[in-house]
């Protein structure tokens, strides 16, 4: 991962405790699998990249999304995407059991791989 440090603090500054809680705990694991992930705030979200975008933390009001870039080609047998767009699906996350879960850790860890495959 890039070594400059983004200013989480201030990021998280107008959201609720609640929800600093959960990008928090969204964000740690995401560092310990240290997948050698470039980390930057753009478009007012915490972005992950890595060959290109891989994955965001999106705030809402009353939970986090992580966006997953590629997400139509993760392999999510039990059903955790969400959305209809054309590449990208997210888990939605209202609590912190759920940012434990290993189904999502599985997703995190698959992600970046998605961005180093060549497509042929």
């Amino acid at each position: 991962m890039e070594n400059k440090r983004i200013d989480l603090d201030k990021y998280l500054s107008p959201f609720t405790d609640d929800i600093s809680i959960l990008v928090r705990d969204l964000r740690a694991k995401i560092l310990k699998l240290d997948l050698d992930l470039d980390e930057v705030i753009k478009w007012n979200n915490i972005i992950y990249e890595k060959n290109g975008l891989v994955y965001a933390i999106v705030v809402h009001k009353d939970h986090v999304n992580l966006e997953f870039a590629n997400g139509i080609e993760l392999l999510d047998p039990d059903g955790m995407l969400e959305g209809t767009g054309q590449k990208m699906r997210h888990v939605k996350i209202r609590n912190s059991e759920e940012i434990e879960s290993k189904k999502l850790t599985n997703l995190i860890r698959e992600a970046p791989y998605l961005n180093t495959t060549k497509k042929i």
